[in-house]
Order: structure tokens, then C-alpha cells, then sequence
């Protein structure tokens, strides 16, 4: 069975969305939509020679038979597309984040709950494979009880999609809510947010730098992200446990090379050379074909839109942190008012 899937949205990260549905063979794209047309033509070329061009959405889910939809849109279109792709009775597959607000990402849980089709979040992330090694031997007990996890990462330059130069939150929503996915995979909601944003980028009218520090009874973990005005880039990740630990040293987007070491007491168990661009597109193909497996057999999947809310949950509480100047308790923020 080849499900008949529309992707709206031709943007920059729509070449790593069609890439992995490429690779799916029970998956044919159909429709390809965009605002201006002449993106979602050129994805087309590239991609999916058949599908046909549509510059709304309304108008793509009116004249196709979809199984699916895949919405890349603007996140503050988000809510409105999801509705209308509920009203069409398509499974939705929304890019993350779910919404660019906390009280809209809660009111689309409440309009989209009891849909029965799959409503998932586009957050890959977590499915960079060398971060699901971490998760796996961090379930098996390899590191011992986490004490400390730490991300960083650091762009010599302004987002690649110009939206994000003007949106009034910057570098912890539009990529910051990424590490936090990550964190929550690992150790599930923290307890309680503190964090400094700066905005040094003169080109952003967000905050170009983060740090937040997220406490859990036994763990602090601490996410360090910008996007500079040039200079050097950098990232790593740090798990530091009882038994062992794991250093990743290399950008957490794309780039050439990374450094990945599992240590266990005084033993190096693993040291590797690996490629981010890789990983960074092996990770929405394993992303696509969890949720092709979910649309054809029901299987669950993990990035669902109350997931990713908890996600939203615990950046926004960090934002209300740095605005007030102290810690705050994350559990009040994660109230949705729906069903889960």
C-alpha cells in the first residue's frame, strides 16, 4: 500500500524532509505546496517529478486524495494549517515547534483532541544515531545515575531562514526547543528553570544567545546555544554519570566531522569519527519512517504534539525565568486542558 502524502511548505528543510520520504517506498509525495510557487516547482524538479503544485493549503487538501500531510509552514501558521488538516481527515505531521506560543500550542491540543488519525510533531533530534546509542545505554544502566548533561551549540552566523531574524523570540525557541526535546527523551519533565538570554546579534531581533540550567532531583543539565555574528562555530554534548560518561564533540546541526567517546569507569568503550550532515540526515528518515509505520499499522510513535508540548512546556518556562529573574517550577506551565 503506498500512502499519497502532500508536503506544504518548500522551504530550506523541506530538501531533508523529501530526501527521507524518498527513501520510505510505501510512501508517494503527490502535492507539493508553498506560498511562493516557483519553490514548491523547483522541489518538485529536484524530488517528486509527478506531484502537483499548489500555493495554499486549503487548495492542496481540496483537490488531492491524501493520506497525509506534512506542514513545514511558518510557526505561527501552524495552528490554522493542523485545524484545516484535521478538517480534511489526513493524518498531520506538523514541523516542530507546534506553535510559536504556549497558550496556542494549548488551545491546538484542545481543537485537535480525540482526532483519531496520527497527529504528530516533526522533532528529529532524538533520532540522531549516535543520541539514540546514548539513550539506549543510558536505559541499560551503562552511565549509572546522570549527574550532569550539558548542550552546546554556537552558529557563526544568522539563522538560514530569514523569518527568524525577525521573530520577537529567537535562538531558544527556534533552535534551543531541539536540545530540549533531547533532554526530555533522557530524563523525562526537570523540576525547575533558570536562564540568561542575550540578544548580541545585531542582525536578530530575538535573543541571539541562551543558557539555561534545567534541575532534576539528581541531575543538572544545562543548555548553552547562540547564533553569533561571526567568529568561530562550536557544539558538544556531556553526560556525566556515576559508572561512565559520553563526550560528543561537533556541531548538532550539519557539518563535516564530530567526535563521539563512550567512556564506563576508566574504560574508553567507544571513540569514533562521525560525520553531523550524516546523522543530521539519517535522523528525519528514521523520524518519516516511524510515523509510516504509525499510518499503516498503528504503531505508536514517540514525537507526538502532546510530547511536543511538554517540550514547548519547559521553553517557555525557561523564557519566564530569564524575564523575571529566578527559578521557577516547570509543572505549572505544562497544563493543557486536553485529554493527552
Amino acid at each position: 500500500m503506498k500512502l499519497r502524502g502532500g508536503v506544504f511548505g518548500c522551504g530550506m528543510i523541506s530538501e531533508f524532509h523529501l530526501r527521507g520520504w524518498q527513501r520510505i517506498p510505501e510512501v508517494e509525495i503527490v502535492a507539493l505546496g508553498n506560498r511562493t510557487l516557483s519553490r514548491a516547482e523547483a522541489r518538485r524538479e529536484q524530488y517528486f517529478p509527478g506531484a502537483r503544485v499548489y500555493g495554499e493549503l486549503g487548495e492542496m487538501l481540496a483537490a488531492e486524495r491524501l493520506d497525509f500531510v506534512d506542514i513545514l509552514s511558518v510557526p505561527w501558521l501552524h495552528r490554522a494549517h493542523c485545524v484545516q488538516a484535521k478538517a480534511a481527515g489526513v493524518h498531520v505531521i506538523c514541523q516542530k515547534p507546534l506553535c510559536d506560543s504556549l497558550e496556542d500550542a494549548r488551545a491546538l491540543l484542545g481543537e485537535m483532541n480525540g482526532y483519531p488519525k496520527l497527529f504528530a510533531v516533526h522533532e528529529n533530534h532524538p533520532y540522531r544515531p549516535w543520541f539514540q546509542r546514548v539513550a539506549g545505554l543510558l536505559g541499560q544502566g551503562h552511565f549509572g545515575a546522570p549527574r550532569l548533561l550539558r548542550f552546546s551549540q554556537y552558529d557563526a552566523t544568522e539563522p538560514p531562514e530569514a523569518y527568524k531574524n525577525e521573530a520577537q523570540l529567537g535562538v531558544l525557541l527556534e533552535y534551543g526547543t531541539h536540545l530540549v526535546d533531547m533532554l526530555l527523551t533522557l530524563l523525562g519533565i526537570p523540576a525547575r528553570t533558570y536562564a540568561r538570554l542575550h540578544r548580541f546579534n545585531p542582525r536578530m531581533r530575538g535573543e541571539s544567545s541562551a543558557l539555561v540550567v534545567y534541575e532534576y532531583p539528581e541531575t543538572t543539565a544545562v543548555i548553552d546555544i547562540g547564533w553569533k555574528p561571526g567568529g568561530l562555530p562550536y557544539g558538544s554534548f556531556i553526560l556525566e554519570g556515576d559508572a561512565g560518561g559520553v563526550l560528543y564533540e561537533g556541531t548538532m546541526t550539519r557539518g563535516v566531522a564530530s567526535r563521539f567517546r563512550v567512556t564506563q569507569g576508566d574504560r574508553v568503550v567507544a571513540d569514533e569519527t562521525r560525520s553531523p550532515y550524516d546523522d543530521y540526515v539519517e535522523s528525519f528518515y528514521r523520524f518519516e519512517r516511524e510515523c509510516t509505520d504509525a499510518m499503516l499499522d498503528g504503531r505508536p510513535v514517540r514525537q507526538t504534539a502532546a510530547r511536543n508540548f511538554q517540550t514547548l512546556a519547559a521553553t517557555f518556562a525557561a523564557y519566564a525565568a530569564a524575564q523575571e529573574g529566578r527559578t521557577l517550577e516547570v509543572a505549572p506551565f505544562l497544563a493543557t486542558g486536553a485529554e493527552d
